[in-house]
């Protein structure tokens, strides 16, 4: 153990920030982990929170190398911050930051060890005596919140796929506790609008803390109604635990907010549970109902740079529950389908008080456009299809495509 009475050696801070990083989501490495030091031996915390500190104290440091940021920081701290920020915010192998980066594995491995030497540095500075005492918590997360909002760059996210790389992150430190995480998402999510680094960030905090408090599975439920997704995180815990003084909650908190979307934290008895609400993408969306996956991508291609969700269903059974909940601006429909055709499936939108009022383009290699006219679609297009054709079709019902941000 390391002497606090005395101010750590550069070599040793290099030390403490490289094991730590090692174990960002190890919460029994981090509870009795040197770096408590550096933020006053506070005897009143319990294990959860001084592992949360610590891990808090180290994404501060990664997140303090980026280039964007109003500290000063030196020229070759861009590559540092990019290689830390996707090994241990990303949670990517070194082999594939390596081909992410097209550098060397062995340059990685050299800005690496220089982002680590930085961070230290930056502890070094900022954490003069070790047994200094521990600042207000909530008034430093509230001077972190502000700093990360200076620097906030959103864009159009698949929740789905950012959620699943928090999961993967987390696997280890839910292996290790022993902990199951049980996923149930409502089918053709929508976009979100948000910073992909701190919506990541703030989902990590709050499962995080959930499985650090968990005694039983955490159930993860995505949903979507109106204009938002819904985001449910609940779990079992031993009696009296409360997350009115954790600091990793109260930024995950600020962050959401600060994207336009809520966050309610309650607990009662032995459960705990976090309610998240974020505000879907406010785009226009075109449901293609084709077996054919290849065509659902060529159309996202010819949409490229517009502002409109492709959101693709190879199955026609599955297609009416989809439209009914995502309420698409239109409908390309195909006719040869297993299961149900693509005019029975017509027949149920169009018979079906929710997706009545839906367009429906059909789409096929048969050229029956008064058919499809007189059971009720909007309109046909032969396949093949042209980009010129289809983005004439998509302006007759989607008026001018504005392009994405």
């Amino acid at each position: 153990m390391p002497n606090p009475t005395q101010k750590p050696t550069p070599e040793e801070m290099t030390r403490w920030v490289r094991s730590g990083l090692a174990h960002l989501y190890d919460a029994a490495f981090l509870q009795t982990h040197p770096l408590n030091l550096l933020q006053g031996a506070d005897k009143t915390l319990d294990t959860i929170t001084r592992a949360q500190r610590v891990r808090r104290l180290l994404l501060d440091g990664i997140e303090s190398l980026r280039p964007q940021s109003t500290k000063t920081v030196p020229p070759q701290a861009a590559r540092a911050y990019a290689i830390l920020s996707y090994r241990y915010v990303d949670g990517l192998t070194m082999d594939e930051i390596t081909d992410k980066l097209s550098l060397s594995r062995r340059q990685i491995y050299r800005e690496h060890e220089k982002g680590i030497e930085a961070i230290a540095c930056l502890l070094a500075d900022q954490h003069a005596s070790p047994l200094q005492a521990a600042p207000n918590e909530l008034e430093t997360a509230q001077v972190e919140v502000n700093r990360l909002r200076q620097s906030l760059r959103t864009e159009v996210l698949n929740l789905g796929d950012v959620l699943d790389g928090v999961l993967a992150l987390l696997s280890p430190m839910a292996e290790q506790a022993g902990m199951q995480v049980n996923v149930q998402r409502a089918s053709a999510l929508p976009t979100v609008q948000a910073d992909r680094v701190q919506l990541r960030q703030a989902l990590i905090s709050v499962l995080a803390y959930a499985l650090e408090i968990a005694c039983a599975p955490v159930h993860l439920n995505l949903t979507h109604a109106a204009n938002r997704i819904q985001v449910d995180v609940v779990t079992s815990c031993a009696e009296g635990i409360t997350d009115s003084n954790c600091t990793e909650l109260t930024i995950a908190k600020a962050l959401i907010e600060a994207q336009s979307g809520q966050v309610v934290f309650t607990s009662s008895q032995n459960t705990w549970q976090a309610v998240l609400h974020l505000p879907a993408t406010q785009q226009a969306t075109l449901l293609v109902i084709d077996d054919n996956a290849d065509l659902v991508e060529l159309f996202r291609r010819y949409l490229g740079g517009h502002q409109v969700n492709v959101v693709g269903v190879n199955e026609s059974a599955e297609a009416l529950q989809v439209a009914a909940e995502l309420q698409p601006a239109l409908i390309l429909l195909d006719v040869m389908m297993p299961g149900l055709d693509g005019w029975e499936v017509l027949q149920h939108l169009q018979g079906t008080p929710e997706t009545s009022g839906i367009p429906v383009v059909v789409c096929s290699v048969m050229k029956e456009h008064k058919l499809a006219l007189s059971m009720g679609a909007a309109g046909t297009l032969t396949k093949p299809v042209s980009q010129t054709d289809f983005l004439e079709m998509m302006r007759r019902w989607l008026g001018a495509l504005q392009p994405a941000s």
